[in-house]
Order: structure tokens, then C-alpha cells, then sequence
């Protein structure tokens, strides 16, 4: 059996930054004034577990702030294509990777905001980055949780001998589906993330994955028109169709955090102290330093990305992973651990040994 590991990643984010003073004062004024639109107040229950009481006090620090400790994020002009920003960062990955392009024999993708329904996005960038017709492209709908998805998906092919190198994708278009008077707008971000999955000395690689399903908060956050369906002729935008679902999502974050870490490491035969960096979803400013700390990741090393960047859907953990080995802070031999979640709800923790 063949170990899998992280051969090469590139990254992409579009050219147009927009800051917290791109809405106006009066829409500002409106956000803080609208009590509906926080999730979760700051009240802390007696008898709640320590996860929900650490999640109500991070939340506390940001409650009077409508951009949520958000300063600045990046947009995609209106004339490049969710495909563009894929190419982009895969070009990178497959460079720094030092793989042929016909050597890639699957590659996955995953955006919440395709350029078009009822197609394969992935077919479009297979196309621009010249891969090879026999080349496997599938593009996936696992919201948040792309990349965690996808390394697991990139392993069982390369162990089976299905496939040589997979490139996995994961970007963000959410900014084109978000509307500017309200106040999650101010939250996201457009990127593009890619690695080149391949194999790895023994004692390198993905060495656990642990993967969790549970879909009782399914309508938390949601792309269509607001009591339609996407197809039933309203604007598309992205909203929270039940926010006792959103609240309980918000809350159950850290404690599905520290036991998918918890059972990740164990499955790889590690203890929170051997690791050295810790890649966590950005869905919000405080939720990487959280959980670190509830899973007892005190040694580890982490980025918060969010402040720059706002949340990048599938796109937040390997763009975390791909900055930290650019800044020297993932090294050959680093164990490196990453949760993330994702819409609908799935949330998954991997644990790797860094390098080839």
C-alpha cells in the first residue's frame, strides 16, 4: 500500500481587494441596529459543554463589531470566470509539484458558485490546463469541506493504482451571490486554492482522515431565492432559511473540532503534542485559535486568515496550508492537522506528515 501525500500546492486570489469601507455608513448603521441578523447572542446558558461556552465567549469579543473582525477581502471582476482563478492556483500546484500534466490522471473540483448549472465544472479547467483526455474530472457539491473530501477521494485512487497524481481545486465566486445590504456579506471572499496529491515515502503523507455527516441543521445557510428554490424565478443569494439551524451549527463548531482532531490523531497514532501546524476553516476571526486550543493544539503553530481574506468557502484550509509552507511554518517531516466543515453539515480533521 502506497502512502499519498501533498506533492505541490498553488494558490490564487483575485486582483480587486475590498475593504470595510466599501459599504456605506448608513447600510453599517443599519446592520448594527438589526438584533435578527446575530445568530447567536452572547448570553452564556448554565450546564453548556466547554465548546459551546468557548465558542459564546469568541463570539462576545466580536458582538459590537459588524464586520466580525473582517478588514478586508478579495473579489472577483466581472470579467473572470470561476474557471480562471482554478487554473491559476493549479498551474502553481502542478509547478510546484514538478509533475507532467499528463501525468495527472483525475482531477476534482469544488465551487459553491459554478459559472452554469446541470455541467461538470471540472470539464471547463481540465480543458484550460490541457490535461489529458483520459484524465477522470468530477466536480463536487460538499460545500466548505472540499478539500478534506478531496484528499480522501485522491487517496483511494492512488492507493488502488486508479490513478498516478489527482489535482484537487477548490474556489470561492460567493461574492457574486451576496447581497451588499446585508450583513454576511461582509464575511466572504473569492480565491482558489489546488494540490497535487501523488505518492510519498512511507513514512510521509495523509496518514488519518476522520469524516463526520449529519444533516439535522441542513438549512443554516443556503444559495436560492429567499421561501423559493433556486429555480422558482428570485434573485439568488446566499441566506439562512432556519436560524435556529445557523445558531446550532455556529455552536456545535468547536466541539465537533476537538473530536474529529481528537479522533484523527488517534487513528494516526499521534498525541495533540506532536503537532507542529494546525489549518482550520475561516468561517469566522476567532475559530482557529478556539479550537486549537480545545483540542489541546497548544504546541501547534497556526494562520488566521479571515481579517484578509473573509471566508473562502473549500478554499480556506488549503489556502492556509499552502501560505504556511510558502512562510516556512510547514517544513519536510511537520505533522500537520486541519479541521474543516461544511454546509448541509459534514466536518472532517486529517492529520499528515508533510513532504514527499
Amino acid at each position: 500500500m502506497r502512502a499519498v501525500g501533498v506533492l505541490g500546492m498553488g494558490a490564487f486570489l483575485p486582483p480587486i481587494v475590498r475593504t470595510n469601507d466599501w459599504w456605506p455608513a448608513a447600510t453599517i448603521a443599519q446592520w448594527q441596529g438589526r438584533a435578527a441578523h446575530r445568530a447567536t447572542n452572547t448570553e452564556i446558558p448554565a450546564n453548556v459543554s466547554a465548546g459551546v461556552r468557548r465558542t459564546l465567549e469568541a463570539f462576545a469579543v466580536h458582538v459590537d463589531d459588524p464586520f466580525r473582525g473582517a478588514r478586508e477581502r478579495r473579489v472577483m471582476p466581472d470579467d473572470m470566470t470561476v474557471s480562471d482563478m482554478e487554473v491559476a492556483a493549479a498551474r502553481e500546484a502542478i509547478a510546484r509539484a514538478g509533475v507532467a500534466p499528463d501525468s495527472i490522471d483525475a482531477i476534482f473540483t469544488q465551487t459553491p458558485v459554478a459559472e452554469y448549472l446541470m455541467v461538470n465544472p471540472a470539464s471547463e479547467t481540465h480543458r484550460a490546463l490541457g490535461l489529458p483526455q483520459r484524465c477522470f474530472a468530477m466536480a463536487t457539491e460538499v460545500a466548505c469541506n472540499g478539500f478534506a473530501m478531496h484528499a480522501t477521494l485522491a487517496q483511494s485512487m492512488i492507493k488502488s493504482g486508479a490513478a498516478r497524481h489527482v489535482l484537487a481545486i477548490q474556489s470561492s465566486a460567493i461574492t457574486r451571490v451576496l447581497d451588499p445590504r446585508e450583513p454576511d456579506s461582509a464575511w466572504w471572499g473569492d480565491g482558489a486554492v489546488a494540490a497535487v496529491f501523488g505518492p510519498v515515502s512511507a513514512e510521509r503523507g495523509l496518514l488519518a482522515a476522520e469524516h463526520n455527516t449529519d444533516g439535522t441543521n441542513c438549512r443554516a445557510l443556503v444559495l436560492g431565492g429567499p421561501d423559493k428554490r433556486w429555480w422558482q424565478g428570485s434573485e439568488i443569494t446566499v441566506h439562512s432559511v432556519d436560524r435556529v439551524h445557523t445558531r446550532s451549527m455556529l455552536l456545535s463548531l468547536v466541539d465537533r473540532a476537538g473530536d474529529s482532531i481528537a479522533q484523527a490523531l488517534k487513528a494516526a497514532g499521534l498525541a495533540p503534542g506532536d503537532v507542529d501546524f494546525y489549518a482550520a476553516h475561516q468561517g469566522t476571526a476567532w475559530l482557529a485559535d478556539v479550537t486549537r486550543e480545545h483540542a489541546g493544539l497548544e504546541r501547534a503553530k497556526t494562520l488566521v486568515t479571515f481579517p484578509s481574506c473573509g471566508n473562502m468557502n473549500s478554499a480556506n484550509v488549503p489556502y492556509i496550508l499552502a501560505l504556511a509552507e510558502r512562510e516556512g511554518l510547514i517544513r519536510d517531516g511537520s505533522v500537520v492537522v486541519t479541521f474543516g466543515g461544511g454546509l448541509g453539515e459534514t466536518w472532517s480533521s486529517l492529520a499528515f506528515r508533510w513532504g514527499r
